[in-house]
């Protein structure tokens, strides 16, 4: 029994209220098929009409109901492709028992004709023209109010004048859609519903998504019996309908209310829907075609003016958010460490989302300001953010921080509302805004709760609740929900901070650099640059004491050859250029000099280049990180395509496991090593090279196998020392460096590389490396 309550309860918000299979009999539905122009449903009411049976009405063309002006109209909506005819189409009905003149409406929704059709009911021009007079004062008095609340109240007021509605009610929706009315206008013995609010279960979700479907709906009388559809097999969604009959829950309600008749407004404002214009009859009461109209019109004169307000506050807190947002940032570029800014603008921070505390934690220390929290409860509230926060969402924001996690009321008097922005997990670094409570009072127009009623028969079904008196309730444990500004303003400045922190990094680095390179320079000068330079020194002899030494003597050669080097080979080169270009009446032996000379120039600067990246593998690599090698020997294969096609060489790759490392590094061994089985390939033979990899518990050792000149065994070892060469110049270019740069990244990923050929057998190169929790490497 409790679980078929609770299906019941869950049903309210999932009723289908837009197919409810019958309308209001206030009027009349024909539903057509455009291709035929047949009815294929109807609203069994139609059939009294014409007083034929139901089922001989079925599969009827249209043109033996209408004139041909209306379905000259029909016709043309359908060839337009509109959704509806503006206007309703004066029309009588042929072979109907009563002369009578109906307004039809036509609409085109879903692949079907909706032809709906009310009684004029002897309505006049005069009345028509009366109707506009009065729409155009009400526009004017609307428009020249002083307030927006002003408008509000105007336009309710000539609501109730052009529609003569008991009671007319401007319905405001919350973030949470609780409603509040905020304009009244009634006749006089009526109680007032002004400042009291309505849960949003009172509107549920599905109606409030047809309410920005179809902008009005109207209930002629809460008692009047339905005109079901006919026939009841078929399914019509009945959203742009004005017929629609209503949900039984919703005309419970009304009669719990005491209400006999209804029209609601639809306020969108932005796409969303703000609130509704809430019409209630005391009496069974209709309302015109032409007076429904009026009224939907004043309501999008609201949704213009509420639209135009919104903007013009937005973009107020919008310009003072981010001129608070720009005065944080730009104090960044004047303060060393970055929290030393947030604490010098602190306030500026609270100022900026409105809140009342402000925590942060950016250099691993734990900071706060204003109302917060201690730090044993900002620790326990962060370790719960980081189990809800998602990577897909840069920030995380509540109002009522007791509702999603109970443990934390005690924190309500200082933080009820949070606003969580994560700028490093890694690291632990974030800035979290706090928002204290906000005690108030609602008036709720009856207790909000729905209530189950049980029959007589045993069964029990689910029924609004019935009581509409005052109920008072004190709102705990929320706080002011933030603005749509203040989150937007929450993203870009998290944006600006991370720039911020990457950009400070890469100029902390390259500062560092360059006060190295001018204290070099300035040595000689300042004695205490002197100083400065021994004490360097002497750090630097005891840091390079714990090097390797073949690491130690090439730093100090590829100093040398940067700075000292370069400039004579580039002088060598550009006056044997010059002497090229007047070599008018020198000899061909004087010029074959001069070529060599700059051959020899160019190979030792390419010599110097291949030192100084040899010298920056420890010192100038990337975060080791696991990663799919197949790819990048595909980029590297891409690159080479040239050397490939030329040589006509295939290559082949079985499975490779994925490696962890430095992948740039990793891709660079690659590029060595298939240059390598390209360049000393045999001239007699097609060249094959296979590329494969085994995983074990270790690693992975990846092979490339080729079937080149290869060398003879005893040069397995000496083949990986710089600038050693088994080849003459003339025979194969390089600089003898390729190998041993090979060596020092695989011993940097603290692997190892080894070699296996016979001369005129071909080469087999392997390398291995450790998996991430056996590297025993730092990534550099």
């Amino acid at each position: 029994m409790i679980s078929k309550i609770i299906t019941t309860l869950d049903n309210c918000d999932k009723e289908p209220i837009h197919i409810p299979g019958s309308i209001q009999n206030f009027g009349y539905l024909l539903v057509v098929e455009p291709a035929t122009l047949t009815i294929s449903s109807l609203s069994e009411n139609f059939a009294d009409v014409l007083e034929q049976p139901i089922d001989d009405l079925i599969g009827l063309e249209v043109s033996e109901l209408f004139d041909e002006q209306f379905i000259g109209k029909l016709k043309s909506l359908l060839i337009d492709g509109r959704g509806k005819l503006v206007d309703p189409i004066s029309t009588k009905i042929r072979n109907s028992k009563e002369d009578l003149v109906y307004e039809a409406t036509v609409l085109y929704y879903k692949d079907s004709v909706l032809i709906e059709l009310e009684q004029t009911k002897g309505q006049t021009k005069a009345h028509s023209q009366s109707l506009n007079h009065l729409l155009k004062y009400s526009l004017a008095a609307i428009l020249d109010s002083s307030s927006i609340t002003s408008s509000f109240h105007e336009a309710i007021n000539e609501i109730r004048r052009l529609t003569n509605f008991h009671r007319v009610m401007l319905y405001k929706f919350d973030h949470e859609y609780n409603g509040e009315v905020i304009a009244e206008s009634k006749i006089e013995k009526l109680n007032s519903f002004l400042h009291q609010h309505f849960p949003q279960s009172d509107i549920p979700k599905q109606a409030r998504d047809l309410y920005l479907k179809n902008p009005i709906r109207v209930l002629v009388d809460v008692d009047s019996e339905t005109s079901p559809l006919y026939p009841k097999e078929r399914s019509v969604d009945l959203s742009p309908c004005i017929l629609r009959s209503v949900s039984p829950i919703h005309c419970q309600y009304l009669k719990n209310m005491g209400v006999k008749a209804t029209m609601s407004i639809s306020i969108v404002v932005h796409g969303k829907l703000w609130g509704l214009i809430a019409c209630h009859h005391y009496d069974r009461h209709h309302v015109s075609y032409k007076q429904r109209e009026f009224a939907q019109y004043i309501g999008l004169i609201l949704s213009y003016l509420l639209s135009i307000k919104q903007s013009a506050e937005k973009s107020v807190a919008e310009a003072k958010a981010l001129t608070l947002s720009s005065t944080v940032t730009q104090r960044m570029t004047k303060e060393i460490f970055f929290a030393d800014n947030l604490k010098h603008e602190s306030r500026s921070l609270l100022e900026m989302m409105g809140a009342s505390g402000v925590v942060w934690r950016v250099d691993g220390k734990l900071e706060t300001f204003g109302h917060t929290p201690d730090k044993e409860q900002i620790e326990e509230l962060y370790q719960w953010l980081k189990t809800i926060q998602t990577s897909a969402e840069p920030i995380f924001h509540c109002h009522s921080l007791k509702a999603l996690n109970s443990s934390f009321a005690k924190l309500s008097g200082v933080a009820s509302g949070l606003l969580f922005m994560p700028l490093s997990v890694e690291n632990n670094c974030f800035i979290m805004w706090l928002r204290r409570e906000v005690i108030h009072t609602k008036n709720w127009g009856g207790k909000p709760e729905k209530q189950i009623a049980f029959q007589d028969d045993g069964s029990h079904r689910l029924m609004p609740r019935s009581s509409f008196k005052l109920w008072v309730e004190n709102v705990k444990g929320q706080a002011e929900p933030w603005s749509d500004v203040e989150i937007n303003c929450a993203l870009k400045f998290r944006n600006s901070l991370l720039n911020y922190m990457l950009a400070k990094s890469e100029r902390y680095k390259k500062l560092s650099e360059l006060l190295e390179h001018k204290v070099m320079q300035r040595t000689a000068a300042l004695q205490s640059e002197i100083d400065s330079r021994v004490e360097a020194e002497r750090l630097l002899a005891a840091a390079l004491e714990k090097a390797e030494e073949s690491n130690k003597e090439l730093e100090r050669f590829a100093f040398l050859a940067s700075h000292d080097l370069q400039e004579p080979l580039r002088k060598i080169q550009m006056f044997t250029d010059r002497i090229l270009h007047a070599s008018e009446g020198m000899t061909e032996r004087q010029l074959n000099y001069l070529e060599r000379m700059s051959g020899s120039a160019e190979r030792m600067q390419q010599l110097i280049k291949g030192l100084l990246s040899f010298s920056r593998i420890e010192r100038k690599g990337e975060k080791f990180v696991t990663f799919d090698p197949r790819p990048v020997l595909d980029e590297v294969i891409n690159d080479l395509s040239l050397k490939v096609k030329s040589a006509k060489a295939l290559i082949s790759i079985s499975d490779l496991a994925p490696l962890f490392g430095d992948q740039e590094q990793i891709r660079r061994v690659f590029t060595n090593l298939l240059s390598n089985a390209l360049k000393f390939h045999s001239t007699d033979k097609p060249i094959r090279i296979s590329i494969s990899g085994q995983e074990s518990i270790e690693g992975v050792e990846v092979t490339i196998k080729d079937n080149g000149v290869g060398f003879a065994p005893e040069f397995k070892e000496q083949i990986f020392n710089l600038f050693e060469r088994l080849h003459g110049r003339n025979e194969y270019e390089g600089t003898g460096l390729g190998l041993a740069i090979c060596k020092k990244v695989i011993e940097r990923h603290r692997g190892r590389i080894w070699a296996e050929s016979e001369l005129g057998e071909g080469a087999t190169f392997s390398f291995f490396l450790p998996h991430e929790n056996l590297k025993g490497a730092s990534s550099i």
